[in-house]
């Protein structure tokens, strides 16, 4: 069997008999006459060494092979349909696939995203969901928001926040608090995995943690814990620029404006190697200026 790829249209006519099972539908459909379509098959499996069709009277069927090599033709021809018509449409058209961290969607871009639709009403997009590194690594989407300490692999990473924190909880428990010793006799609510801690925020003012006598309660996302403060429950740490929506409609409020740097950012992410669609890069363009306008409207 040759390795080298066959012939495009050897396998555009195979996609097309195998699909509607018939040598002369295909042939109508391809604009071709039955007999070329008969020889582009032959070709075709003289090229891979294997026969992809049953041929018995006028009925044909799909051999294993044939019935194996159908979904590969299809999805590598609908991906090539895809991509070259993000690459040379005009800007403003296309599909856009986002992978997107929990957190980020919930608190900005569900609440922005149609300000991008509105701008660009042609483009459809698709939204994917995940807080997991193993589901970001995965080279399936167009571009991703993460949030990171900025070290991954083989992808450009383009900040879009300020990295720093600060303490937010409800309204409701912000005015029983007067200064950051208080804090202390509420459940801390402490996200796995990100570089900074209440340790930290504590130290600057010069207090003391002692673990055996602070409520903490851990999760795992950022939106979880931001829906639990919502709730009543504790105090968190979070990015003021992600949180400005909930604090306008009530929902959180920051009680001190005392701030530190954490290493941990949201990002823009894409593959290095790998040219952007226009759609990306309409898209991106659109996230920096919205970002930009985010983040000085809170200094």
């Amino acid at each position: 069997m040759k390795t080298d790829i066959p012939a495009m249209n050897w396998v555009k006519t195979f996609e097309a008999a195998a699909r509607l099972l018939n040598f002369s539908a295909a042939a109508r459909e391809l604009n071709m006459t039955q007999s070329a379509v008969s020889q582009q098959i032959k070709l075709l499996e003289h090229h891979l060494g294997d026969d992809l069709f049953i041929r018995k009277h006028r009925k044909i069927t799909l051999t294993n092979s044939g019935l194996a090599y159908l979904p590969v033709v299809q999805s590598t021809l609908n991906n090539l349909q895809r991509r070259t018509a993000d690459i040379f449409s005009p800007v403003g058209q296309g599909r856009l696939v986002l992978h997107v961290n929990y957190a980020f969607s919930y608190t900005w871009l569900s609440n922005n995203i149609h300000k991008f639709c509105t701008r660009y009403p042609e483009i459809r997009l698709q939204l994917v969901h995940s807080n997991w590194d193993r589901d970001f690594s995965e080279n399936n989407h167009d571009l991703a928001i993460m949030n990171s300490s900025g070290h991954w692999p083989n992808l450009s990473l383009e900040p879009l926040i300020k990295t720093e924190i600060t303490p937010f909880c409800s309204v409701k428990i912000a005015k029983l608090i007067s200064q950051p010793m208080d804090l202390l006799s509420l459940p801390l609510i402490e996200v796995l995995g990100v570089s900074h801690s209440w340790d930290e925020w504590f130290e600057q003012f010069g207090i003391k943690m002692d673990p055996n006598q602070v409520i903490y309660h851990k999760v795992d996302t950022i939106l979880a814990a931001s829906l639990m403060v919502e709730s009543g429950l504790g105090v968190m740490l979070a990015y003021p620029d992600l949180l400005m929506k909930q604090c306008l409609e009530g929902k959180l409020r920051a009680p001190f404006d005392a701030k530190i740097n954490t290493k941990d950012n949201y990002y823009l992410a894409f593959p290095k190697d790998k040219p952007l669609t226009k759609s990306a890069i309409v898209f991106r363009d659109w996230l920096h200026e919205e970002m930009k306008a985010l983040t000085s409207s809170s200094d």
